[in-house]
């Protein structure tokens, strides 16, 4: 269909589980979690003690090998096999893995359990090795919270402010806040400019093949695709040589529609060039659930290389995340473009701890959640692929465009069935969101370290 003719299926005659050069959608990928065969529960997990349930009918589990693998902070700490697999059909076993837990757990640290089950032979629809379930776990342990470092211990900040803007700079970067717009529009550390443009509140998502039917008639409705940001009060407080903080109050509305909510986003910048971020988002009236509440900011093109300590390797969302676990991933901002036949809402990471966008050289900005945040990095703006009906209408903007989100609703299959589920939908309704910014060099930190450097609070 669509090639000018009419009428035609669109992209309703390419809706499989695969994408046309046959590689795997992440749909798929979901699917085969959710029909898993294997299926693992935590009993005591802090003791080593897992449940094992085979959902198959009638076929033992002797044809897999199981192995597991104890993870600290997204790296293997210890790992090891489980006994034969003879479980009968619909039957489940508990077993005792002999992990070792440290007695002190390192503050902020979190530790995983991983079990994987494989083709012990090469069978005649798969060889040998492959993957037939993957499970994790998440222990509970839990280590002290960081201690955090006092102000007095950073350096001095340079404040100067007349009627358009307020320039701070410290040791190694300078950031300029622009007071009509309410935004950081410049963010410079070690001489690399790491913003192109300024950091916004963001309600808007390019409509899904679901979306379409009944949600994105109502989102453009209530203008979330065409947002403007009224900035109302800006206040500025220096209780410190060390720090200061910069609080904007502003209403969310569009053209000719009642104003949607009301914001306050305060931005502490710090003496070594961290910025914690504190908002809140508060409705103005009753809305439909919302496709998503966060920011949205502009990085040069430059940075284009993404790890993240959250779900992955593959695109996940509230309602379709069960099959990415977390640990710690790595790829180009091209190669998370998931490639959908219409261009739509694609690429996000659930429950991202902290993320980086680095250059080639080790250079960038590192997200910190506090304590987690969804993650989207694209190549192209919203508003292309809102507008875009073919891949080769996407146009690269020379730019990353980067959405940190409190959420994201749900996917849901309303094209052709269901809407999403309530537990799964974003309702209109107050929120508090906190995440830092941090300007990094990866000769001097690593992002793991980083993230779990404390600042005190002003």
């Amino acid at each position: 269909g669509d090639f000018n003719d009419y009428p035609n299926s669109g992209n309703f005659c390419i809706d499989g589980l695969n994408y046309p050069d046959r590689k795997p959608h992440s749909g798929l990928i979901e699917y085969k979690k959710i029909i898993e065969p294997v299926v693992v529960e935590a009993v005591d997990l802090v003791k080593g003690k897992i449940k094992i349930t085979n959902r198959y009918d009638f076929i033992t589990l002797e044809h897999l090998e199981g192995s597991w693998e104890l993870m600290s902070d997204g790296s293997v700490s210890e790992q090891g096999s489980l006994p034969l697999l003879d479980i009968p059909p619909k039957a489940c076993r508990e077993y005792e893995i002999p992990y070792n837990l440290p007695d002190f757990v390192e503050p902020g640290v979190e530790y995983w359990l991983n079990v994987t089950f494989r083709l012990n032979k090469t069978l005649d629809w798969a060889p040998k090795g492959h993957i037939v379930s993957a499970s994790q776990l998440k222990i509970p342990v839990k280590g002290k919270a960081p201690v955090a470092l006092p102000l007095s211990k950073l350096p001095p900040l340079n404040v100067k402010e007349d009627n358009r803007q307020i320039a701070v700079c410290g040791s190694g970067f300078s950031i300029l806040f622009n007071k009509f717009n309410g935004v950081i529009e410049k963010f410079n550390f070690n001489g690399l400019d790491l913003i192109s443009r300024g950091m916004k509140e963001n309600l808007w998502r390019a409509p899904t093949d679901n979306d379409m039917p009944v949600q994105a008639p109502r989102w453009k409705a209530e203008g979330l695709d065409r947002i403007m940001h009224r900035i109302t009060d800006i206040r500025v407080e220096q209780p410190s040589r060390q720090a200061i903080k910069l609080t904007v109050d502003a209403v969310l509305a569009a053209y000719n529609v009642k104003p949607l909510f009301n914001t306050t986003v305060s931005y502490t910048i710090y003496g070594t060039g961290d910025i914690l971020i504190n908002s809140r988002f508060s409705p103005r009236r009753e809305l439909p659930s919302l496709p998503r509440i966060g920011f949205q900011l502009g990085m040069p093109s430059r940075f284009d290389r993404m790890t993240w300590y959250g779900r992955g390797p593959h695109e996940n969302y509230e309602d379709k995340k069960e099959s990415a676990l977390v640990g710690v991933y790595s790829a180009k901002v091209d190669e998370l473009f998931e490639q959908y036949i219409f261009p739509q809402e694609n690429g996000n990471r659930c429950d991202v701890r902290w993320a980086s966008l680095v250059d080639l050289n080790g250079f960038g900005l590192l997200f910190v959640g506090k304590p987690h945040f969804s993650l989207s990095a694209h190549p192209y703006t919203t508003e292309n692929i809102t507008n875009a009906r073919h891949t080769y209408e996407l146009v690269k903007c020379g730019e990353i465009i980067v959405n940190i989100d409190y959420r994201q609703g749900g996917l849901g299959s309303a094209s052709c069935g269901p809407d999403t589920l309530e537990k799964y939908k974003l309702k209109a309704e107050e929120i508090d969101f906190r995440f830092m910014i941090k300007p990094f060099s990866r000769n001097a930190w690593s992002e793991m370290n980083l993230s779990k450097v404390v600042l005190e609070e002003i």
